[in-house]
């Protein structure tokens, strides 16, 4: 699989049952030309409402679509919108939980909300690209600190057995307790994988709770649990150790510390 980065499709040609598309990137860089035997189209989508002349029943729209709350209210209190028309994160998921909000307020008139910032997404190619929560450039960005606990696929004795060794388990913690600010899967089953995460996220869970928590085996979310075992790996190393040595009279040379080193 090649991966054409900053590129801008200029020209799509079809002859003979094949197809060249002509893409342009650096200024600097000449036309490249590549070709296939068939084109996806993946440029997303824009929410139509403009025909539904809501401004007639004072209901606000912004560019993108629907202005809402969190509650899927619109500026007409006792109007709710929902999905893909709100011009919000475009996926079916996300769509189902914004109408479970907007159902739900509307008919208990309780003060439910949505939770967009634990909302998971996937990518679905092979191997599928998962994502939760933070990522490393908005964790930089703002100086959070952090931690990244990994582990391989290629240690996971399921994806072993099915040959679909290629790709990570990358979670973005907070290295004192253990609190998930993000995750990433690229691999086989990720978009399975990444609604553990999701879960643990919205409640509060920490990686060491993860941790201790039994997966069953061989399954390919037996991998969030390894990654959150290399939280406990971290903190074998240091004073900790010096002190259980001292305590129960260990005996042995210390690893030294190794924020790569994978158990």
């Amino acid at each position: 699989m090649i991966f054409h980065l900053g590129q801008k499709v200029t020209g799509a040609i079809e002859q003979n049952g094949k197809i060249t598309l002509t893409l342009s990137g650096d200024p600097k860089e000449a036309v490249r030309t590549i070709h296939g035997d068939a084109l996806l189209v993946a440029a997303g989508r824009k929410a139509r409402f403009r025909e539904l002349n809501l401004e007639a029943a004072g209901v606000k729209t912004g560019d993108n679509g629907i202005i809402v709350n969190q509650s899927c209210q619109t500026s007409r209190s006792h109007i709710y919108a929902c999905g893909d028309v709100t011009g919000q994160m475009q996926f079916t998921h996300a769509d189902e939980h914004m109408a479970k909000i907007a159902v739900s307020s509307m008919l208990t008139r309780l003060p439910m909300k949505t939770d967009l910032a634990h909302m998971p997404w996937c990518t679905y190619t092979d191997p599928e690209m998962a994502h939760v929560g933070a990522t490393e450039e908005e964790l930089r960005k703002n100086r959070t600190g952090y931690e990244v606990y990994r582990f391989p696929f290629s240690r996971i004795d399921r994806a072993i057995t099915d040959s679909r060794t290629h790709g990570w388990v990358r979670i973005y913690a907070a290295g004192f307790d253990g609190r998930i600010y993000g995750a990433d899967i690229l691999g086989a089953h990720a978009g399975d994988m990444i609604s553990e995460i999701a879960l643990a996220m919205r409640h509060g869970i920490t990686l060491r709770q993860v941790s201790d928590t039994i997966h069953p085996y061989p399954t390919y979310a037996l991998g969030n649990r390894r990654a959150a075992d290399q939280w406990y790996v971290q903190k074998q190393s240091g004073p900790l150790v010096g002190l259980l040595q001292f305590f129960f009279g260990y005996q042995g040379k210390p690893q030294d510390h190794d924020p790569d080193r994978i158990i």
